[in-house]
């Protein structure tokens, strides 16, 4: 039996990230998306092999704003 419950990985990290994709999904955006993640990993590589999960949670919480542009145009191209 458990006495604690045991902490798996950074969970405002996997908070975000799944947020993120719920929001794409949603709006039917995965593509694009998924194309900024892999472009913001690029450019960040070194920061994140330095800094580990604190790297990737501001890459994660910047991705989200490119993200809301994203959303922004999409709603507006459909009005």
């Amino acid at each position: 039996m458990i006495d604690k419950p045991t902490r798996i990985g950074n969970t405002e990290l996997y908070t975000t990230r799944v947020l993120n994709m719920s929001v794409a999904k949603h709006y039917g955006l995965i593509k694009e998306y998924n194309e900024i993640v892999v472009e913001a990993r690029k450019l960040n590589k070194k920061e994140l092999e330095k800094n580990g999960e604190k790297a990737e949670l501001n890459l994660y919480k910047s991705i989200k704003y490119n993200l809301n542009l994203l959303v922004l145009k999409k709603l507006q191209g459909e009005k």
